[in-house]
């Protein structure tokens, strides 16, 4: 152990002794003789003294030197300790730092992502809005179609169905909406935090590269900016633990709301795809319905006016047919009265006269042939009367359902254009949708074509086999009844 500062070796206090060898000095009398003893003895102390003074100086030099080496080992040692330190706090902080402005770098990301995501939505949902809108003016023209054209058909469910899920998929992009809302909102309220610890560790990465780079010269001390010497008094300080792990808190809620939302925008694509097949899927099968029961309304009225035509020209031979029988009838009222006439006469012969000759049965056969015959033509006549009735109220039927169906078609027509084609021909604005219909539905339009051009052949043979057969009865009854005659 090196002696402690004025003390010697053997612990005497130096300070002590020097008083004592110097208020000794001054017990001889001045200007008198001393013994040589206390001479000799004078020069002894104060050689002890200077001795021990050289001790106590050699002993002090000794003491300032091994206290000097301890200091600046020490000093040494902190400031080593203390660049260490600020070299590891900067490192820490850096990294914090760097992955601080990774993850803001996501969040401002995602928020794009998602304002770009709800941007998408509000421009699908304006699209479903038209859609709906078209929906709903088809529903409404064609509520205007004729009572006997008013049908739950193809046409009129695949509108209800296409309602019920335009309305869905409304209400569902209006929820998604407000999620992708509440998701920003999270989302910025996550950035601001960020944004906030990051501001602090670049503070506070400032002022520990300022800590680091303070000169040991004192002389510098005053060029340091005052900024620096602010007192936070009022913030208490944190443990290296809680200071980390409130940027980790961060980190990591922001991680959370980034998964989230990126939950989020992945459901939302996947709905949005969806829906669009489904709506195209749905106006294909909308349009393949519309596009068949125009074509399918087009043939009936086509059916229906050959109908008429073919109506009319039995109405115009059963007239002429009615021309004929009443001409026929009308020669035959004159022969009849004459065979009845002749007939009365004769039988107004005397008593005696009155036989059943020859003459008498030609005059009844006579008779009764014209009553018959005229009584046939009579009821030809009126049969004729009625089916030409029949005829024009059939005729009247058929007028009324082709002006039905001209209504309906012209209003099927129109709900067909309401989604912006200029003609029914041209294909609808969804090139998926047309597409399908122009590959999947001309086949079945065609066989179905085929189908009511046979089923129209059929009739027309029946009926013209009816005709003749109607024909050649009458001809008979006409050949029957002329040979009566």
């Amino acid at each position: 152990m090196p002696p402690s500062y004025n003390h010697t070796l053997n612990g005497v206090n130096l300070t002590n002794f020097r008083q004592l060898t110097q208020s000794g000095r001054n017990n001889g009398k001045s200007g008198g003789y001393r013994a040589p003893y206390e001479w000799t003895l004078e020069s002894i102390e104060q050689m002890g003294a200077g001795a021990a003074e050289n001790r106590m100086s050699s002993t002090l030099r000794e003491a300032s030197t091994q206290l000097q080496t301890t200091t600046n080992a020490t000093v040494a040692n902190d400031i080593s300790s203390v660049n260490k330190a600020l070299q590891t706090k900067l490192t820490q902080t850096e990294q914090l730092k760097n992955m601080l402005e990774t993850c803001l770098a996501e969040v401002i990301s995602e928020i794009a992502e998602l304002l770009s995501t709800r941007k998408r939505l509000e421009e699908r949902g304006g699209k479903v809005a038209s859609k709906i809108g078209v929906n709903a003016s088809r529903l409404q023209v064609r509520s205007g179609r004729p009572n006997r054209e008013m049908t739950m058909d193809d046409v009129e469910k695949s509108l209800l169905k296409q309602q019920g899920l335009l309305s869905s998929f409304a209400e569902r992009v209006n929820r998604a909406i407000a999620q992708v809302d509440k998701e920003v909102a999270a989302l910025e309220s996550v950035r601001a935090k960020l944004e906030a610890d990051l501001r602090d560790k670049s503070e506070a990465l400032r002022v520990d590269e300022a800590v680091l780079s303070i000169p040991t010269d004192p002389s510098v001390e005053s060029s340091i900016s005052p900024s620096f010497r602010r007192s936070h008094t009022d913030a208490i300080p944190k443990t290296p633990h809680s200071w980390v792990r409130s940027t980790e808190d961060n980190l990591r809620n922001a991680h959370h709301w980034l998964a989230d939302s990126a939950r989020l925008r992945k459901a939302i694509l996947h709905a949005i795809a969806n829906s669009r097949a489904n709506e195209h899927d749905m106006s294909a099968r909308l349009n393949e319905n519309m596009m068949a029961k125009v074509s399918a309304t087009r043939n009936l009225r086509e059916d229906l006016q050959s109908q008429l035509e073919r109506v009319r020209d039995e109405q115009s031979r059963a007239k002429s047919q009615r021309a004929q029988l009443s001409a026929a009838l009308e020669a035959k009222r004159g022969p009849l009265a004459q065979a009845r006439e002749r007939l009365a006469v004769r039988r107004a012969r005397p008593s005696r006269e009155t036989v059943n000759d020859e003459v008498e049965a030609a005059l009844a056969r006579e008779v009764a042939h014209l009553a018959s015959i005229t009584q046939q033509l009579s009821d030809k006549v009126a049969a004729v009367e009625k089916e030409i009735a029949a005829l024009d109220m059939a005729a009247a039927q058929l007028t009324d359902n082709i002006r039905d169906k001209d209504e309906a078609l012209r209003i099927d027509e129109r709900m067909v254009m309401l989604d912006g084609r200029i003609n029914v021909a041209q294909r609808p604005p969804s090139s998926v949708a047309s597409f399908a219909v122009s590959d999947m539905s001309a086949p079945r339009t065609q066989t179905l074509s085929r189908i009511r051009e046979l089923e129209t052949s059929l009739t027309m043979a029946r009926r013209e086999r009816e005709g003749m057969e109607s024909s050649i009865r009458q001809l008979k009854e006409s050949i029957g009844g002329t040979g009566r005659y």
